[in-house]
């Protein structure tokens, strides 16, 4: 025991002993966590097939393919596809949490924010991962990637075709997603865990200060904290496991250009009603009603000054965005595939 404390000494970890509230050990309080986890999880797998990957067109298909068709390579493919995808459930159900609890009020506006801003870059790690896949999929994605951004004027410029004759818009996705999407994110993941060990866990909501230094003072400790989440994690990488042997990821067809054949991945299909209404630019506004909605919780918090009263508007807000979201979801899955462009 004395050799463990030695080394937990000299490796810094004793800072992580620091006090958490009770709550903060519990499964709804992990979730963040567990989202981490899955995100490292994409990010290993992801290091591993960039190096058997060609973002060249003629030959990214053909090599995705390869990779699939690779027994250990195909593997890895299917739990970097699956730790997106799983890792997106849990951000969703991470936020869910935030804002029933209140997690969004201030001191704690900042960190919020932070994960706001992490949940739009990881959406668009996931687009542009969507994309290098240059089956049938990942081509369409593109194609309304570049009309998107097109509406958009020399905002835009950067992603449309001819910004550069000396490369491929597949080649600068490809840049996008191993390199600078990453890096954003690691540091604003950095930040993000920053602000919630400057201004501590959230207390539970209608939680008074006397009760939560109470909580504070039960013994709980972060270095707890990170003990249940490496169960929570070892299960989640069990799940990770058992589904990439039993559902590993398809590949479509190399792309025909022109047509479009196939619907957006699934974190995508709230815009898809709004595009078959209003065109291309349904997608634009989409994004920034989803933005404006995001940023407005904490704005409320700052109006409202009564905390009953804050939380049954902002769980009216989430409840009603929600059930929107799982009827764009409905209504995408049943709608037929449409000629958007």
């Amino acid at each position: 025991m004395s050799s463990w404390k030695n080394l937990k000494n000299v490796l810094g970890l004793t800072a992580l002993d620091y006090p958490v509230p009770s709550h903060a050990n519990t499964f709804w309080y992990s979730l963040g966590g567990m989202t981490l986890f899955s995100f490292v999880v994409t990010l290993i797998t992801g290091a591993v097939l960039t190096q058997f990957y060609n973002p060249a067109p003629a030959v990214a298909h053909a090599s995705v393919r390869y990779i699939s068709m690779t027994p250990g390579l195909g593997l890895i493919r299917a739990l970097h596809h699956w730790s997106a995808n799983l890792g997106f459930i849990l951000l969703i159900a991470h936020m869910l949490r935030v804002m029933f609890t209140g997690a969004y009020r201030t001191p704690r506006i900042v960190t919020y924010l932070v994960g706001v801003v992490l949940l739009f870059i990881a959406f668009q790690v996931f687009f542009t991962g969507t994309v290098l896949k240059w089956d049938q999929e990942g081509y369409e994605a593109l194609a309304h990637f570049v009309a998107a951004n097109k509406l958009l004027g020399p905002l835009g410029a950067i992603f449309q075709e001819d910004f550069t004759l000396s490369t491929s818009m597949l080649a600068r996705i490809f840049g996008l997603h191993v390199a600078i999407l990453p890096a954003l994110l690691i540091i604003l993941i950095v930040l993000h865990v920053f602000y919630v060990k400057h201004f501590g866990v959230a207390p539970k909501p209608y939680q008074n200060d006397a009760d939560y230094q109470t909580s504070l003072g039960s013994g709980a400790t972060f270095t707890k904290h990170l003990w249940r989440l490496s169960i929570y994690s070892l299960i989640i990488l069990i799940i990770l496991i058992g589904l990439a042997y039993l559902f590993p990821p398809g590949l479509l067809e190399v792309p025909k250009p022109g047509v479009e054949m196939t619907k957006p991945p699934w974190l995508f299909w709230i815009f898809y009603p709004i595009e078959s209404a209003l065109g291309i630019v349904g997608i634009l506004l989409g994004s920034v009603v989803v933005f404006i909605g995001l940023i407005f919780i904490p704005i409320l918090g700052l109006i409202i000054g009564e905390e009953r009263t804050l939380f049954r508007v902002v769980n009216v807000i989430v409840v009603v965005g929600f059930i929107a979201w799982l009827a764009m979801l409905i209504i995408t899955y049943f709608s037929p595939t449409m000629q958007h462009l």
